[in-house]
């Protein structure tokens, strides 16, 4: 749980838009390789040969 200051907790919700930003551009590069549709699903992000999911509170990519 987060205990700082609300200016720290505004910078800290800034800088998460900005990773996910970055991942949304890397999910669109990854459908564009035309090789698959990469999908959400309930507590994961499925793709062309690799599934991430959440493991023991971390984000883990399995390769298939």
């Amino acid at each position: 749980m987060f205990t700082g200051t609300p200016a720290e907790l505004r910078r800290r919700e800034r800088q998460a838009v900005e990773y996910a930003t970055q991942v949304a551009d890397l999910l669109n590069t990854i459908d564009q390789l035309g090789i698959g549709v990469t999908t959400p699903t309930p507590n994961r992000v499925n793709g062309p040969g690799f599934t991430i999911r959440a493991v023991k509170g971390r984000w883990a990519v399995d390769n298939h």
